[in-house]
């Protein structure tokens, strides 16, 4: 009985998981093991002395004995698990209070509420809009969150998934259920469309302000057709091509663009942004691209034409909601440089397709944006005061990092970053050894470089001249240096594997009403032959015939 009792002791959890319980009821039966288990102990000695009032001719004593082994040791040992210190609750199940937690947690898991400590956003300056692109022809809605800090005027675009599966709070799940009475513990975004119809932005920024914590103050819709001329505004950007693509035009005809190097137009532009390669991550694969391009997009806009008529030129083409006294489109635009806007995918995984969001680490890549907004003039302001010093530091009479072995981690949640420092730092001369995604401390704001020894990585400040470097007992992985890329060095200097704009004229106010129709005739050329689509000077802001 001491065997069996020490056995069942030690071995409940691995008995129980042979079984295939749920958590919930796996640790009810952990618990229950280790009760009864205990009065083993008592059942041989209880055993042998009913044997003895039976031999003697004692039956009522022999049942007394019996229902004391029977009743009263269990009753007993489930009153001293139920009233026992939490010490010794804890060596049997975990506690009672650990049960009832996880209790909690499978109910949180079916949509009441969150186990887990909610993410403060700061939305202090913050102005947090939606914009939707909505296709008619596959009635889709491709949706970017805007953030823009109104004091520091920097700007960070948050792309998420058409087919998005989010996890919302009890309360938002119970309004969902007024219309979508399946709802389960989860909702798909695009279901969500479909069964709100007309009501379905109003939706979708509640959901975003739920998973997100940031305060939605409007949204804007725009057409596929007017999103088409608004890409044909910055002129034609380039992009590079890894395999052939093919697509549907407005006729129905199918369309191929060529591997390689491309200027795309509004019309390939969308068919980018738009396109399936039909494997299990797709869409994950479509929001790289998507970010790729849209860096350019905004870096080409930004330096050929004038704000002021990009911004006339986007609020024709948008119909607004909600976003009376926010700052107007031209302001936003006036004072927007390419280092204060970043572009990025909303955090979570896909698995066979389907999208889903993490609403956790959603909230930690919000909160850490908002916190990085408002210290980004401090930031510059640092960057334009020091930046010569740690050039000159770096460039001086330390060791190059050249001899050694460098590692390259993304912790800027910038898609496609790493590679790109890695492309140029190789042009530089610089081995890298291992790149890779860093997400464990949310979106750094600041570079951080780990090195092996004092007076390493100092002309890396070249750089990163905000860099912090740490100096490390060992790197486990082997390398010899570290860098974690932070939000302030998304900007990956002339010569690494960014896209490139074409040199157009820059187009001013005051030029609008004199420019021809070219950029039009020019962007209705066959796609896939970059040459033909190349434009040759600003875009018309007067026209709206762009295809």
């Amino acid at each position: 009985m001491i065997v069996g009792t020490l056995g069942l002791q030690i071995f409940a959890q691995p008995l129980v998981s042979l079984f295939g319980l749920s958590d919930e009821t796996a640790r009810f039966c952990i618990l229950a093991i280790r009760i009864i288990s205990v009065g083993f102990l008592f059942a041989g000695w209880n055993i042998a002395i009913q044997g003895v009032f039976q031999a003697l001719g004692c039956g009522v004593s022999s049942l007394v004995i019996s229902l004391l082994r029977l009743c009263v040791v269990l009753v007993l040992m489930a009153a001293i698990a139920v009233g026992s210190f939490e010490g010794v609750t804890y060596y049997l199940t975990g506690s009672f209070t650990s049960v009832k937690k996880a209790v909690k947690e499978e109910t949180d898991q079916s949509g009441t509420e969150d186990s887990t400590e909610a993410t403060t956003v700061d939305n202090k300056n913050m102005e947090n809009t939606l914009v939707f692109v909505h296709d008619d022809m596959n009635n889709k809605d491709y949706t970017a969150l805007n953030m823009y800090n109104t004091k520091t005027e920097a700007m960070d675009v948050l792309l998420l998934p058409c087919n998005a599966q989010v996890s919302v709070s009890s309360t938002l799940l119970k309004e969902i259920r007024n219309t979508m009475t399946e709802a389960g513990s989860s909702v798909n975004m695009a279901d969500v469309a479909r069964a709100f119809g007309d009501k379905k932005y109003e939706m979708f920024a509640k959901i975003v302000e739920d998973i997100s914590g940031a305060k939605i103050s409007g949204y804007d819709v725009i057409s596929s057709t007017n999103f088409k001329k608004l890409l044909n505004v910055a002129g034609g950007v380039s992009y590079h091509f890894n395999n052939a693509i093919s697509y549907r035009d407005t006729e129905n005809v199918l369309q191929t663009i060529d591997a390689g190097d491309v200027i795309l137009d509004g019309t390939t532009a969308y068919a980018l942004f738009t396109y399936m390669d039909g494997t299990d991550g797709e869409e994950s694969s479509r929001l790289e691209r998507v970010n790729t391009y849209l860096t350019s997009y905004m870096e080409a806009l930004l330096s050929k034409n004038s704000t002021s008529a990009i911004a006339k030129k986007y609020d024709s083409l948008v119909t607004a909601e909600g976003k009376s006294g926010l700052t107007s489109t031209e302001d936003i635009l006036k004072n927007l440089t390419t280092d204060a806007l970043t572009i990025r995918i909303m955090q979570g995984s896909e698995s066979k397709g389907i999208f889903t969001l993490d609403s956790q680490k959603v909230k930690l890549q919000v909160a850490g944006l908002a916190k990085q907004a408002e210290a980004y003039s401090q930031s510059s302001s640092s960057k334009s005061s020091t930046g010569t010093t740690s050039t000159s530091a770096a460039t001086g009479s330390t060791e190059s990092s050249k001899n050694y072995s460098i590692e390259i981690y993304n912790a800027a949640y910038v898609s496609g970053l790493a590679g790109q420092w890695e492309s140029y730092l190789e042009s530089e001369g610089y081995s890298i050894s291992l790149v890779d995604s860093y997400q464990e401390e949310g979106p750094l704001s600041q570079t951080r470089i780990n090195v092996t020894q004092d007076g390493m990585g100092q002309d890396l400040l070249t750089y990163f001249p905000d860099a912090e470097i740490n100096v490390v007992d060992s790197i486990s992985t082997g390398g010899d240096i570290q860098i974690y890329i932070g939000t302030d060095s998304t900007n990956v200097p002339a010569g690494s594997d960014s896209t490139t704009d074409t040199e157009d004229e820059t187009v001013t106010d005051s030029s609008l009403d004199d420019e021809s129709d070219s950029t039009d005739s020019t962007n209705s050329t066959d796609v896939g032959d970059a040459d033909d689509t190349t434009t040759s000077g600003g875009y018309d802001f007067g026209s709206d015939s762009e295809q």
